[in-house]
């Protein structure tokens, strides 16, 4: 059943209607917060939209590079599964 969780980005209150926990709510609120304040340290955009326009790019690469890696991992693994399986037969 989904729950609303009220969270708190940019000093913008938002009710988020949820299955998840409040506790994994709570995590990702803070985890985009701490995304927001470090690009509000390290450009010069002043507006709001600007800022979280820069986070959820910023974001969206970070996603990108861990699906790429994750697929290099699942390569590799593969890889060395099949290694074993033939060592051990």
């Amino acid at each position: 059943m989904k729950k609303t969780i009220e969270i708190n980005i940019l000093e913008q209150k938002l009710l988020v209607k949820s299955e998840e926990g409040e506790e994994y709510i709570k995590e990702v609120e803070a985890y985009l917060n701490k995304k927001v304040e470090e690009i509000k340290k390290t450009t010069r955009a002043v507006s709001t939209l600007d800022v979280v326009l820069l986070t959820a790019l910023n974001m969206a690469g970070d996603y990108l590079k861990t699906i790429e890696r994750l697929g290099e991992l699942e390569n590799r693994s593969g890889k060395l599964a099949k290694l074993i399986e033939r060592k051990l037969a």
